[in-house]
């Protein structure tokens, strides 16, 4: 028996659990005699569900199904197994993969609200933008809102981002993520230790939670209620020695609460980039980037534009320009990607202009 067979067998036994899985991976140079029933030395309380598995032909399908969608099988025996993960007591012994993992360890985590507010999830995007232009891998569960923002900010960088997926990997949880999934198995990398047709189950999340933590050298969080799945990945992150950090945010704010708690409880409060590459990368340098030249109207409009959004209603009356000169500018400043329009005819500012 083939050692990656057997590895998907042993990840799949359901009278296991990720510790004990992780564990036998460890104790064994090759786990494929275990279920011929040759190994010297076992213990008798995990040989009875190894010896009772019977589903080889399932996973000789899946295998089949996974070469067709492009997608392969990464086992805790190989050496592409990213080594981080690998370290956490307990590890996924097996991992199913669409795209490239990028190499090395210079990896972020960057969590946080599914009903994140847009000023939270340009935050996320320009964070990401910034850090992946650096050579760091962003990684977060390609879930609606924070999670979303920073894969799509990290795809224009070069350190690019994982993705981590709480179903199989032929299955894009939610569905409104098609594009940025398909996207992601093509220019970054997705996984999943569930197999090929495994439904998003609730119990599944907190699971995967520990493969983002495991995966990463920090937790950011990034707006977490205080119900927050996010506050989860926080915590395993704290149990596998990963720094944890989180950025402020209105304290009568219930999206913010999650992450403040963090603060009052001893993450490392950030607010601003550097403070993420000094604590979790000190040799990275960041790249500089050129300032947008504006003209004089520009400048003026750009700067009644800020980091939180504003109404064009706002803008016009503080600007005391005519309405169609303010919407000029502003469709301006949008081709430059200094600003962007939300809906509602909201503004945001994106970049830094001069």
């Amino acid at each position: 028996m083939d050692e990656q067979t057997a590895c998907i067998a042993l990840s799949r036994i359901k009278g296991l659990n990720n510790f004990q899985r992780r564990g036998i991976a460890a104790a064994y140079g090759e786990i494929g005699p275990l279920f011929e029933g040759k190994a010297k030395h076992y213990n008798k309380d995990f040989m009875a569900p190894i010896l009772s598995f019977r589903d080889w032909k399932g996973i000789e399908g899946d295998l089949k199904a996974l070469e067709k969608m492009g997608a392969s099988v990464l086992t805790i025996k190989d050496g592409e197994y990213p080594q981080l993960l690998r370290n956490i007591p307990d590890a996924p012994v097996v991992l199913y993969r669409k795209g490239l993992l990028p190499p090395g360890t210079n990896t972020l985590a960057v969590v946080g609200s599914r009903k994140a507010s847009f000023e939270g999830m340009n935050l996320a995007e320009k964070i990401a933008e910034t850090l992946s232009a650096a050579g760091i891998t962003i990684v977060s569960g390609l879930a609606r809102g924070i999670d979303s923002a920073a894969h799509k900010g990290a795809l224009k960088g070069e350190g690019k981002t994982i993705g981590v997926l709480g179903c199989g990997i032929d299955i894009c949880y939610p569905a409104e993520n098609k594009r940025l999934f398909e996207r992601m198995g093509d220019e970054a990398a997705v996984l999943t230790e569930y197999m090929p047709g495994e439904r998003p189950l609730q119990f599944h999340f907190p699971e995967r939670n520990r493969i983002i933590a495991g995966l990463s050298r920090g937790v950011l969080v990034i707006e977490a209620s205080q119900k927050s799945g996010s506050l989860i990945t926080a915590r395993l992150g704290l149990e596998y020695g990963r720094e944890v950090m989180a950025i402020p945010g209105n304290v009568f704010n219930e999206e913010y609460r999650g992450a403040n708690r963090l603060i009052k409880e001893g993450a490392r409060l950030v607010d601003g980039i550097g403070d993420i590459v000094a604590t979790c990368f000190p040799g990275v340098a960041l790249a500089r980037k050129e300032n947008v030249e504006l003209d004089g109207n520009e400048k003026y409009i750009y700067a009644l534009v800020g980091f939180q959004k504003v109404h064009i209603d706002e803008v016009i009356e503080k600007s005391k320009m005519e309405a169609k000169q303010v919407m000029a500018v502003l469709t301006r400043l949008e081709m430059k990607e200094t600003i962007r329009q939300l809906p509602g005819g909201h503004y945001i500012k994106t970049a830094h202009g001069s």
